[in-house]
């Protein structure tokens, strides 16, 4: 009985591998991404702020959680809307905006990890400039909700 509800599992998980496989990329991205950014915010906690948290841990998880199901969610209505190329990019289009948003934190954590005046320092406040200002120009959208954001305040 036992064998037969293993094999039952293994036969959903690989039908499910199979299914999302033309997002599988996207959704690795965001689990490296959330790592980095639980990361960084761990070590930045660490040193300046009250350290170690199990709040942040399950709000990091919980995020994780819901970025993947967002994008599940949207290749599966794509799919059975026989829309599949779209649905791909619509994900990769959410994802992207994810990523923008959570390197601009990763980067943030950096400038306040890193001592001021080092190259290193230089470099990573560079890097916040490009992802902050410019390359919101890249992503579909985005650029007009900041600026939209930016009037309501």
């Amino acid at each position: 009985m036992i064998e037969q509800i293993k094999a039952l599992f293994l036969v959903a998980l690989s039908s499910l591998s199979a299914f999302f496989l033309p997002i599988e990329d996207f959704i690795t991205a965001i689990l490296i991404l959330m790592g980095a950014n639980f990361l960084t915010g761990l070590i930045e906690d660490t040193l300046h702020a009250d350290g170690w948290k199990w709040a942040k841990v399950r709000k990091t998880f919980v995020e994780c959680c819901v970025l993947v199901a967002i994008g599940a969610f949207v290749f599966v209505m794509g799919h059975f809307m026989h829309m599949k190329t779209e649905a791909v990019q619509a994900v990769c289009c959410i994802y992207m905006a994810a990523i923008w948003l959570y390197v601009i934190n990763i980067l943030r954590n950096w400038q306040k990890i890193l001592k001021e005046g080092t190259t290193l320092r230089a470099l990573v406040d560079f890097l916040y400039w490009v992802v902050a200002l410019r390359f919101v120009e890249k992503i579909p959208l985005l650029k007009e909700y900041i600026d939209f954001k930016e009037e309501e305040k």
